[in-house]
């Protein structure tokens, strides 16, 4: 059931994954683990989430946001990579932009910041027909 759905969906997420890739930063899905974090430098890289699905005003689809969180750290050129970022993600069938929210995270105990640029996309699935 829904199989075609299923198949369009993971071409969206192994396409957006491609999208990250490009800027020549690692990805990760839902959280960097442990060992992978003790591995960076410097946080400069991606991750990614799936959020809930919601219903539509259409009975055949629903909606559901992806976030990419943008780590960045002793880069000032936050806002032109998150407008590239943007240009990319939105260019792969079915998923929208939506709106950023930006911080800037202060690393426990020390001087050390990081920017992190949440964008959030919306991706419409077709349910029970083709896509």
């Amino acid at each position: 059931m829904n199989e075609k759905t299923k198949r369009f969906m993971r071409e969206q997420i192994a396409a957006l994954v491609t999208a990250l890739k490009s800027f020549g930063l690692p990805v990760y899905e839902d959280e960097i683990a442990e060992d992978e974090e003790a591995t960076l430098s410097e946080y400069n890289c991606f991750v990614f989430e799936t959020g809930e699905f919601r219903t539509t005003n259409n009975i055949r689809n629903v909606i559901q946001d992806i976030y990419v969180y943008y780590y960045s750290e002793n880069r000032d050129d936050v806002d032109e990579q998150t407008i590239d970022i943007i240009s990319s993600v939105s260019s792969i069938k079915g998923i929208n932009f939506v709106n950023t929210v930006k911080e800037r995270l202060q690393e426990k105990d020390t001087d050390r910041y990081v920017d992190r640029v949440t964008l959030v996309f919306r991706r419409v699935i077709p349910i029970g027909c083709q896509v």
